[in-house]
């Protein structure tokens, strides 16, 4: 089984970004997503590509847009459904076992009933964000392990990286 899921580090009031960019500074959770995400398809929207500004590094990059039609090192897709069944072709081919979400709000939005895993970086903030996370029905889900990290140097505030799995 193919899994999908979305990696995403969200406030206490579901922000997840302010003005393109991320509203905080996690080092430690970045080094997280690096590791997940590598030698995995990832899949974005537009605003959340140029908020990185270029394709990730030993991952294969889709982006989902309707303005952009080309981009150097990433497949481009009209809409979502044709990203993800791309991907899930991509991964019967080479035998990769995951499809990662990595923003935006849209995308999350439009592709959480088909997501089957969660990997939550849960901030201890509120932010005033202009991007948020959708509502859980945590009972759909069971979480199979969290990891808590404490604001220093590295990171603005206390965090916890947790995963769930679809129950329902």
């Amino acid at each position: 089984m193919i899994t999908i899921s979305h990696v995403v580090a969200l406030s206490v009031n579901k922000g997840i970004g302010v003005d393109n960019n991320l509203p905080w500074n996690l080092k430690t959770d970045l080094s997280h997503f690096k590791e997940y995400t590598t030698n995995k398809i990832i899949i974005m929207g537009r605003k959340t590509f140029e908020s990185i500004g270029r394709p990730l590094p030993n991952r294969i990059n889709y982006v989902v847009s309707n303005t952009i039609d080309k981009i150097e090192g990433a497949s481009v897709f009209k809409n979502t459904n044709d990203a993800i069944d791309s991907a899930k072709d991509l991964c019967i081919k080479k035998d990769l076992d995951e499809i990662v979400i990595i923003g935006g709000g849209f995308l999350f939005r439009d592709t959480l009933s088909m997501t089957n895993r969660l990997v939550l970086t849960e901030v201890d903030c509120d932010i005033a964000g202009d991007v948020f996370y959708p509502n859980i029905d945590f009972s759909e889900w069971k979480e199979l392990n969290s990891e808590s990290f404490s604001k220093d140097s590295n990171n603005d505030y206390d965090f916890i990286v947790s995963t769930y799995e679809r129950v329902t």
